[in-house]
């Protein structure tokens, strides 16, 4: 068994040096309050718990827990456990649905629910002002302009054009229009427009240039002709127009053309001439046609040109037909000084100075690439009101959303929506702390046991305390907790918590611990430790019996069981111990304190505690050898009220006369207490005998009284024998 306890780790309690060995089967530990009980008995439980089966009481708090909401309690210590986390998680959810539930009427603040519901009724107007607007707005948008939105357009349409919404320029307006307004043209048919296609133009200046610098050099010599290149020419016409007939006369001067003249001519008019004729003729036949093209207007027909390119069409055709006169002009310079060297076939004619101009090439190309994207612009013109349509579309919903004060109520709605959000992040949290809760309580739940047959014990054992006696009725709950009783009076009556004393909790709890320690089928083979501490902390007189009475009990039942025993109350300890303690086969440890507590083993019953009980009786003998009459009524008063709460658990000193043999008794032990009721509650200090009767006689009726109840050995024990009667040993009949 546990023979010591290690205090090394109590400085802070108890003197240095403080030690508690030679424990034995049983050990009382006496201490008022403050002393370090409780401390021993947390040590004891450390140092040994692992190897000892230790079992402890101290005090209805550790089994015992109090349900004022159904005026019930939880029996044993793990229902004891269970029902204070059930009340703390029923405390947690009931804050919790003080958020989730519908508040009270009388309630004037809005809990969460509330302010969810407001929350949601608050985004439901603003979606409804919202969705109003939408409506209205679709409806402006079709009646107004259906061709962009069709028949078919609805506050869903609508929504999904806000986020495209732009404002449009008037630029861009004007040219939307302008498509719109557009026709597809066929251009099945149609080719690219191509401009006049002309010689190089700088080559045929070059050119020109060069036969006006050529010259026509004779083989022979005509002495008329010499140097004198109008007579020359003169000359070279006048053979092209005649035929060279026999006879032919000259058509100017009327002389016969001779064969000779004839070969004088061709001699002197070689085929260099011819040549220089050729040429001429070829260059005149470049120039024409050119000038041909050029002297026809260019013209674009606007019937294949789209409206949008009808400003580049004009500007290109106006500078097109611009250069064709500057080239028309050109060609028309060199045209004429040709047709002047022919004249001159024989002179040489100055050269053509004049500027060269552009050609067609780059305007062709500028022509055709505008033709494609006339082409292409034409292709496309179908996507292209689409496109515009869709432009316009969202710049009409831009001018609804601005006349709408679309953005206040987009934002007032976006405001309520994220405040109905993050309230109902709120309101689902502490759904699931509530669901957790719950989960957790119903964990608890199934960790209560009934105590049915514990309850039963405790009803037999406490039914004999009388007048005082309850009992313990089980309580059956629809969330299937167990181990719920609630206390039923002697008039059969629910009794509420706040009626029970602090003792009759502690008794409850004592006997629950009690029936405990024998029915618990332990398969624990350790050595059984039995602690006790301060068990009848708070309990009346009958329940301090019951109590000792039981303890007593199982001490002498259990003998393989180690005790110990801690209390502050001075007659609970007293009459706990033995009548004749051994003190060297028992423990008794006082507890007394200073500044720390020091620890006094006791060894004799000099040094033990005396009862109040023996106290009174050694009073009374004081008082009697000093013949003081007046204390001498209290003191018996007390020690008879004392002896019958002790030996018949009576609530009152006249019960005692119940337990006498006969009448006369009875009328003498009634006469006895009355007169010490009435002497020992005079409020004056007085030595006047109040009645007839002397110390003497008054402690011989007080004799008879004790032997009527059978308690000559009692008062025997008490008083000594030096007593008249006692040493004559007189007992009445």
């Amino acid at each position: 068994m546990i023979t010591n306890i290690d205090m090394s780790k109590l400085g802070f309690a108890f003197e240095t040096n403080s030690e508690v060995n030679d424990l034995k089967h049983v050990n009382y530990f006496y201490g008022k309050n403050g002393t370090g009980k409780s401390s021993i008995v947390r040590a004891l439980i450390e140092q040994y718990g692992n190897e000892y089966n230790i079992e402890s009481f101290a005090g209805s708090a550790s089994v015992i827990f109090k349900n004022e909401q159904i005026e019930a309690i939880s029996l044993g210590q793990e229902n004891t456990q269970a029902a204070k986390e059930i009340k703390r998680i029923d405390k947690a959810i009931s804050t919790l649905d003080a958020d989730l539930l519908p508040p009270n009427a009388e309630n004037q603040n809005a809990n969460l629910y509330q302010q969810c519901s407001q929350a949601a009724q608050a985004e439901k107007d603003a979606n409804s002002k919202l969705s109003r607007f939408y409506q209205k707005a679709a409806k402006t948008l079709k009646d107004e302009h259906t061709l962009l939105t069709g028949p078919n357009y609805y506050s869903p349409n609508f929504q999904k054009d806000i986020p495209r919404a732009r404002e449009m320029t008037e630029e861009e307006m004007k040219s939307a229009n302008t498509i719109l307004s557009a026709q597809t043209i066929d251009l099945s048919d149609s080719k690219a427009p191509r401009l006049p296609q002309l010689p190089e133009l700088s080559g045929l200046k070059d050119a020109v240039n060069d036969i006006l610098d050529a010259s026509v050099q004779s083989r022979v010599v005509i002495e008329e002709f010499e140097n004198e290149p109008q007579k020359q020419n003169f000359a070279y016409q006048g053979m092209q127009i005649h035929s060279r007939d026999t006879g032919e006369r000259c058509a100017f001067c009327g002389n016969l053309l001779t064969e000779a003249r004839w070969e004088e001519l061709d001699n002197y008019f070689s085929n260099e001439v011819e040549k220089l004729q050729s040429r001429i003729n070829n260059g005149l036949k470049l120039i024409e046609p050119a000038l041909r093209q050029v002297d026809e207007a260019i013209v674009l027909p606007q019937s294949v040109w789209q409206p949008t390119l009808w400003t580049s069409q004009s500007s290109f055709q106006a500078s097109a037909n611009e250069l064709r006169l500057n080239i028309g002009k050109y060609l028309n310079i060199l045209q004429r000084s040709l047709i002047e060297k022919r004249d001159k076939i024989f002179q040489k004619v100055s050269p053509v100075s004049v500027e060269v101009p552009q050609d067609f090439s780059e305007l062709q190309a500028t022509l055709l690439d505008l033709w494609q994207q006339n082409v292409a612009y034409n292709n496309q013109l179908g996507e292209k009101k689409s496109s515009v349509r869709r432009e316009l579309l969202r710049h009409y919903v831009y001018r609804e959303i601005q006349n709408g004060n679309f953005d206040n109520l987009r934002l007032s709605h976006l405001e309520a929506e994220g405040t109905r959000k993050s309230l109902d992040q709120q309101f689902l949290k502490k759904e699931q702390q509530k669901a957790q809760l719950e989960e957790q309580r119903a964990d608890e739940v199934a960790k209560t046991a009934s105590e049915e047959q514990a309850a039963i014990e405790i009803n037999q054992l406490v039914r004999n305390l009388g007048d005082e006696s309850f009992s313990l009725q089980p309580v059956v709950r629809d969330d299937g907790q167990k181990g719920l009783y609630q206390i039923i009076g002697r008039d059969n009556q629910l009794r509420g918590l706040s009626t029970l004393s602090t003792g009759e909790l502690n008794l409850v709890a004592f006997l629950w611990f009690r029936y405990r320690l024998d029915a618990i089928d332990n398969n624990d083979t350790r050595q059984r430790v039995i602690i006790f501490d301060d068990p009848v902390n708070s309990n009346d007189d009958s329940s301090q019996y019951l109590i000792m009475a039981e303890i007593q009990a199982l001490i002498e039942k259990n003998q393989l069981d180690q005790f110990f025993i801690f209390t502050h109350n001075n007659h609970f300890y007293v009459q706990l111990r033995p009548n004749k303690p051994d003190y060297s086969k028992k423990c008794f440890i006082h507890l007394r304190r200073a500044n720390k507590t020091t620890v006094n083993r006791i060894a004799s019953e000099s040094e033990d505690l005396s009862s109040i009980y023996e106290d009174l009786w050694a009073e009374l003998k004081f008082l009697y050898s000093n013949g003081r009459v007046m204390s001498t009524w209290n003191c018996m008063r007390r020690i008879l009220e004392t002896y019958g709460r002790f030996n018949y658990a009576n609530k009152a000193p006249i019960e005692s006369k119940y337990h006498l043999s006969n009448d006369i008794d009875r009328v003498l032990f009634t006469s006895l207490l009355k007169s010490l009721h009435v002497n020992s509650h005079v409020g004056i200090d007085t030595d006047l005998d109040l009645s007839d009767r002397n110390i003497d006689s008054l402690l011989s009726a007080f004799y008879t009284v004790f032997c009527s109840l059978g308690a000559f050995e009692h008062f025997q024990a008490y008083w000594g024998g030096d007593f008249p009667q006692v040493r004559a040993g007189n007992k009445p009949a």
